[in-house]
């Protein structure tokens, strides 16, 4: 049976276990650098801006530093 199998490589934080709102802005931060490491700015931008509106205080605080660094 596979379905037992996790594939998160990485536990969430203390007081997300299991938050899937949680692991869905993390997603969003993983897929936004994936968007400006391939140029697309505006892509990443866009994920940023709903970590932003969604994300807990240390996914909104990566999203920041991130639309600084990408302008």
């Amino acid at each position: 049976d596979l379905d037992a199998i996790g594939l998160d490589l990485e536990p969430p934080p203390p007081g997300a276990s299991g938050d899937g709102r949680w692991q869905e802005m993390a997603t969003k931060l993983d897929l936004a650098s994936a968007y400006e490491e391939i140029g697309d700015k505006e892509g990443a931008r866009e994920l940023l801006e709903e970590v932003l509106k969604g994300g807990d205080g240390d996914q909104q605080t990566k999203a920041r530093a991130m639309i600084a660094r990408i302008g």
